[in-house]
């Protein structure tokens, strides 16, 4: 039995970790010759080779060293991510990812942004997926904080369609709404509701309504419309 039947995930990582340096430094054809290199040695498949750079590359060094896939984004990282989204009205994943960067620019012009420059980074190399997951935890944990709802079930939604795909494709004009109650700690009677509408095109409308009748609701949605910018 040879050595690199028996070499082990562990001395791979090492023999990665040796080149990863040089490997980041290195023009197109420095990349080349180590990834030659690495991958005779590791019999590791080219494109794993350059993802196994990559994954070394973004790591952080305060990390432990575990089993399993290894942690790429830390707390630094997803609190900077919860406070983009925050920012941005708690819109969904999809939505967020394409704009991260306005809002970082925008956190940072008004010198608002307490995180470091690898958190950033990270941050801004973060793929739509692991946003919508990271996202949907977010809102997991918003959800577990009980309150008031106004919002009773309904047979509409089975009427009403709903748009439930990608919405990459919709022109402005498309959006969707909702409606926050202002209530204190009581729903005897009316009171003021906020109603809220969102724009494929990011653009959201904001109006005040004494209750949450139909007449209310068509009244606001017209008075947004009337203020929409298309």
């Amino acid at each position: 039995m040879g050595y690199r039947s028996l070499m082990t995930m562990r001395t791979k990582t090492e023999i990665f970790k040796r080149y990863l340096t040089q490997y980041l430094k290195s023009e197109k054809q420095g990349k080349k010759a180590i990834l030659d290199t690495v991958c005779e040695v590791t019999k590791f498949h080219r494109k794993a080779a350059i993802r196994k750079f990559k994954r070394l590359q973004m790591k952080s060094d305060s990390d432990e060293d575990r089993r399993g896939r290894p942690v790429v984004y830390g707390q630094e990282t997803i609190a900077a991510l919860k406070t983009v989204w925050e920012a941005a009205s708690e819109i969904c994943g999809e939505l967020l990812h394409s704009v991260i960067p306005d809002y970082v620019s925008i956190i940072k012009r008004d010198k608002q942004w307490t995180y470091g420059d690898r958190a950033t980074e990270k941050l801004l190399q973060m793929s739509e997926g692991t946003v919508k997951a990271k996202v949907g935890r977010f809102m997991k944990e918003r959800s577990k904080r009980k309150g008031i709802s106004a919002t009773s079930p309904s047979a509409l939604k089975n009427v009403i369609p709903i748009i439930t795909h990608e919405w990459s494709n919709m022109p402005p004009g498309y959006g969707q709404i909702d409606t926050v109650v202002h209530c204190g700690s009581s729903l005897v009677g009316d009171m003021a509701f906020s109603l809220n509408y969102t724009d494929i095109d990011l653009w959201i409308g904001l109006s005040a309504q004494w209750n949450k009748g139909q007449i209310a609701t068509m009244n606001s949605l017209e008075s947004i419309k009337e203020r929409l910018p298309f």
